[in-house]
């Protein structure tokens, strides 16, 4: 159904969470991440999404059985430790998500919001919760993009005088970079 994408619908729709008019996260944008309850540090980190000021966990509605789809096969990728289980099943499994979250927030669909008990164990403070690196990678390449970026990392090569090289507007430049180096937010980092 094509009325879920257009803006003027999603626009309307309103949360039965709480969502404070400045906030980031309204109904229209659920960011995906993996989190851990504070209060719970041995519990097995899982995806979730954000909504106001809570974060959804994505683990407790599958464990409800309230993802239905065909391609989120019952959203078992829900209870891991990245989103990329999730992340690789797709556009169908991510639309899936998308409107099963939607239509489970919003304030006409009781399922979620008249279960206290599972409001309970899917609703978290932002605050009592800590958020994980949320994709396990092995893997990747960065380019130079910047002119001021290649021509640091040019200098501490080449010199002064040879910091970059002639052909960088011309041809994309990139390296091999170190997936160790990609952490989470505030992470504290010793040079």
């Amino acid at each position: 159904d094509d009325s879920r994408c257009d803006s003027s619908f999603t626009s309307m729709l309103r949360s039965f969470v709480e969502v404070h008019p400045s906030s980031h996260f309204p109904l229209q944008n659920l960011p995906y991440g993996v989190f851990r309850p504070r209060h719970k540090p041995c519990t097995q980190p899982r995806v979730g999404v954000a909504i106001g000021d809570y974060v959804l966990d994505l683990a407790a509605l599958a464990e409800a059985k309230l993802f239905k789809g065909e391609a989120l096969k019952g959203g078992q990728c829900f209870g891991k430790d990245s989103l990329n289980e999730f992340m690789a099943l797709g556009r169908q499994a991510w639309t899936e998500a998308r409107e099963t979250l939607t239509t489970l927030l919003s304030a006409e669909e009781p399922s979620l919001r008249d279960d206290a008990a599972l409001r309970g164990k899917a609703l978290f403070l932002m605050d009592d919760v800590e958020l994980l690196l949320p994709a396990s990678i092995g893997d990747y390449t960065d380019f130079y993009a910047s002119k001021e970026h290649a021509s640091n990392i040019g200098e501490m090569l080449r010199g002064k005088d040879n910091a970059l090289m002639p052909n960088w507007k011309t041809i994309p430049i990139g390296y091999h970079g170190r997936s160790s180096s990609i952490i989470v937010s505030g992470t504290v980092v010793v040079r």
